[in-house]
């Protein structure tokens, strides 16, 4: 089926679109080829339509949000992607609605402005809600999953359903739609009430520690892993290196107080022989790499790296 007929059908449908799109200038990392049809789907019945219409044309196609935790390969030439990222609206009632294409950021500022508690941890995530919740992304010990009530999805046969919380299977950055081909659409939330004033003012000091601890210098993606601790994935079959780790955080860090891991990381790359990628490791965190113009060719060969040195214990968070 030609591009041409896919646009005639996207006008006929009224669905935004974009041709030759840009990956490496629009997604959010910046890597990426050209993608000849970028679609923005504005409601459940449009994405409804586009699905439907890609299976009966055996067309191809991917889904995202923002790209917040995805690396495009340089090389990189997809016919279309759908991106959800207009599907944003939030309805707060008994309970609260949200769209798949709304970003967390927007949401949890909402809800405090709305005296609505329970989400404040979650403010400095970039990722739109439907990624976050095929993540069940957290932080501060808090995670997307905590206040769900369920989950709507579309299925690649076009179909809209509904699941329970108890059905999604949450785990640590884990979710049961690992395993399903489907989009998710939106989630519904319990509504718990909060002081307004408290929840900006926690908001605004969670917001600054991030900043503390987290790479906001260089474009990044976050953890590339499943951990909550890379360097002791990699000391675990390493013990010259573990006595290193623990004196450079017992003593070292102690002392000086640092606030990055830059001492660290010089002396992980060291022990391991990793040189040749410290300029695409943030000095916060072995964990997170940086787009400063180095080809996603380091990057791939990096996760490899560090996949074989801890014996592939730790699983790929990035897509």
């Amino acid at each position: 089926m030609s591009n041409k007929h896919t646009l005639r059908k996207l006008d006929y449908f009224q669905i935004p679109y974009v041709v030759n799109y840009d990956l490496g200038k629009s997604s959010y990392f910046q890597t990426g080829g050209i993608v000849e049809i970028a679609v923005y789907p504005e409601n459940v019945k449009h994405l409804v339509n586009l699905v439907n219409y890609f299976s009966s044309f055996n067309i191809d196609y991917l889904v995202f949000g923002a790209t917040t935790n995805c690396i495009f390969k340089d090389d990189t030439k997809l016919n279309v992607i759908v991106f959800t990222t207009k599907m944003n609206s939030i309805s707060i009632e008994s309970n609260i609605h949200i769209e798949a294409g709304t970003r967390l950021p927007k949401m949890c500022n909402v809800f405090a402005k709305e005296s609505i508690s329970g989400f404040e941890e979650l403010q400095g995530i970039p990722a739109t809600l439907g990624g976050a919740v095929y993540m069940n992304a957290g932080c501060y010990g808090n995670e997307i999953s905590k206040y769900l009530i369920s989950v709507q999805i579309l299925t690649k046969d076009g179909q809209v359903e509904e699941f329970q919380k108890e059905e999604c299977k949450f785990g640590y950055r884990y979710s049961i739609f690992h395993e399903m081909d489907c989009i998710i659409l939106s989630a519904k939330f319990i509504k718990k009430n909060g002081n307004r004033k408290d929840l900006l003012k926690k908001i605004s000091k969670l917001h600054q520690h991030r900043h503390d601890i987290l790479e906001y210098d260089y474009r990044n993606v976050g953890s590339v892993f499943v951990t909550h601790d890379l360097y002791m994935d990699l000391a675990k079959s390493h013990i010259a290196y573990k006595i290193e780790l623990i004196f450079i955080r017992l003593f070292v860090y102690k002392i000086f107080r640092a606030k990055t891991n830059k001492i660290l990381n010089i002396a992980t790359f060291n022990f391991f022989n990793l040189g040749e990628f410290s300029d695409i490791v943030s000095i916060k965190t072995m964990n997170v790499v940086i787009n400063n113009g180095v080809k996603t060719d380091v990057i791939e060969k990096y996760i490899s790296r560090i996949q074989f040195l801890t014996g592939n214990r730790v699983e790929i968070e990035l897509i």
